[in-house]
């Protein structure tokens, strides 16, 4: 006999009642929520500025190229594309079907329309693919033709960023152009965007695979050891990356050893480096050779990052494409002095003077750590401390992050450190960043690296490629132009119940689709 309207009516009720309470929990029920710890609000979450959250803006654009694992590039919005013979023309096929969040279609247009809010734009002038790009065409619905200047290898790599290139709907601006809406065509859309947090909802009408949650909520903790204690109190289930909500060396430590949380570790893909300024005292060959050789890099990774972190041999870590071969280990203090005492470099008590002048360089660092990473007085203190065991006295000069920045790019240092930006932006993005002069900041720029530069980037093919990148490497490191210090760690922390996750291609990557909780 069926059961009466009634009961079903009751048992649709409790099974809706049921799966409320189970999204909203964290522990045990089953869920179809993750709650994810952020370290500063997400700002307005327009692909063609400067202002969003990569990883919300990861979740909400496409690219037309995706970035897999091992620097693999993979279709996104683009289904395949074809490179001309000559490099200088690049077309895209574009993936059938695909419309924006607010309907509208994912044609050539679309795609037109984007390019050219960013393409030849004065703001991206840093972003080498929108200089070679001379014209953008939408010869039919389905197919976007892209004109260069001149053949330049990195460009599909680039077209995996996310931003300026990821795809905004051209409805969700004002009539003037102006950003209005987060509209795209991710596996997520946004619900609600706060100071105190952001929701994403799942695309239901999603081309791709669709995630197995359906509501992300994102919950503001600026500070790194209460994300870490809401781990603990079961008020969040993934901490983690470097732009979403970073966790110390010292908190992965305690994390750990708890049974309820899995500490995930990736290889890492950005490098810290001390790089000179050259036109003060280490404008001295001599002086960045024995400030190269006295600092024992391995100790300060083992001491500072609690085992989480390696020591640098190269400019990028070993897993980014076109690396290059390790440096030569370097750390040798007797070597240091030895180079000093040839410069004519004398010890007058505990510290070097030539021509009457001290030897001391002024180490110019942000007064406060970025949040969830190493205090940079820290660091700091451990280079001073080396440097003082050759003689050299350091001067250390912490700023507010404004000023620092704009010392740094006055040269109002003489020693300071850098960070390679990591995939996908590597290593065009970055070698554009450290080796030019048309940076704010260059680590090392002279005529001969900038040559080296271009070079890398238009080689043609991957072998020419590969010896020019490591052209560029070895004359940065015969001028002594900076100390690989550290490959900084890649973690992530989940809570036992959260399956599936597994550390991004990317720090700038939200990979959720088969990820479960409970």
């Amino acid at each position: 006999m069926p059961r009466s309207r009634p009961f079903l009516a009751a048992l649709a009720v409790s099974i809706a009642l049921t799966g409320a309470c189970g999204s909203e929990s964290g522990g045990g029920a089953a869920s179809t929520t993750l709650r994810i710890g952020l370290s500063a609000e997400s700002g307005a979450l327009d692909p063609h500025a400067f202002t969003g959250n990569f990883l919300l803006l990861d979740a909400i654009y496409e690219p037309l190229v995706g970035y897999g694992e091992d620097g693999r590039l993979e279709p996104g919005l683009a289904e395949s594309w074809t490179v001309a013979e000559d490099g200088r023309r690049v077309t895209f096929d574009l993936r059938d079907g695909v419309r924006f969040t607010d309907g509208s279609p994912v044609d050539a247009a679309a795609v037109k329309w984007n390019f050219e809010r960013w393409v030849g734009k004065e703001r991206f002038s840093f972003f080498r693919a929108s200089q070679v790009i001379s014209s953008v065409e939408a010869p039919d619905p389905d197919t976007v033709l892209l004109t260069l200047s001149e053949p330049y290898e990195p460009l599909l790599q680039e077209m995996s960023i996310v931003r300026p290139v990821r795809l905004l709907s051209p409805k969700s601006v004002a009539a003037d152009g102006a950003f209005r809406n987060p509209v795209g065509t991710g596996a997520w859309k946004l619900v609600s965007n706060t100071a105190t947090g952001a929701v994403l909802a799942r695309n239901d009408d999603y081309w791709g695979t669709k995630p197995r949650l359906e509501r992300l909520e994102f919950k503001v903790i600026p500070d790194s050891q209460a994300r870490v204690d809401a781990m603990a109190n079961d008020e969040l289930d993934l901490v983690g990356g470097g732009y979403l909500a970073p966790i110390t060396p010292v908190e992965a430590r305690s994390l750990s050893g708890r049974d309820d949380i899995k500490l995930l570790t990736g290889a890492p893909d950005v490098s810290i480096l001390l790089g000179f300024n050259p036109d003060g005292p280490a404008g001295d060959k001599a002086v960045r050779e024995a400030v190269t050789k006295a600092i024992d890099t391995a100790s300060l990774a083992k001491a500072l990052f609690s085992g989480h972190a390696e020591p640098a041999r190269r400019v990028f870590p070993p897993d980014v494409p076109d690396s290059g071969t390790d440096l030569r280990p370097s750390f040798d203090q007797a070597g240091a002095r030895s180079v000093l005492d040839a410069a004519g470099y004398a010890l007058d008590g505990e510290t070097r003077v030539k021509d009457g002048k001290p030897l001391s360089l002024r180490l110019l660092i942000p007064a406060t750590p970025a949040e969830g990473q190493l205090d940079p007085r820290t660091m700091a203190a451990a280079i001073a401390a080396a440097l003082a065991e050759v003689g050299v006295a350091v001067e250390i000069t912490p700023v507010d992050a404004a000023t620092y920045y704009d010392e740094r790019a006055e040269g109002g240092y003489d020693i300071t450190f850098f960070e390679t930006l990591g995939a996908p932006y590597d290593p065009s993005s970055s070698i554009v960043s450290l080796f030019t002069s048309d940076a704010r900041a260059p680590l090392w720029a002279t005529p001969a690296v900038e040559d080296l530069v271009d070079k890398a980037l238009f080689a043609r093919d991957p072998a020419a490629r590969s010896a020019a990148y490591q052209d560029l490497y070895d004359a940065v490191a015969d001028d002594a132009g900076f100390v690989p210090l550290v490959y900084r760690p890649r973690m992530w922390a989940v809570r036992g119940d959260v399956h599936g996750f597994t550390v991004p291609p990317t720090d700038v990557d939200l990979e959720l689709t088969g990820v479960t909780v409970g």
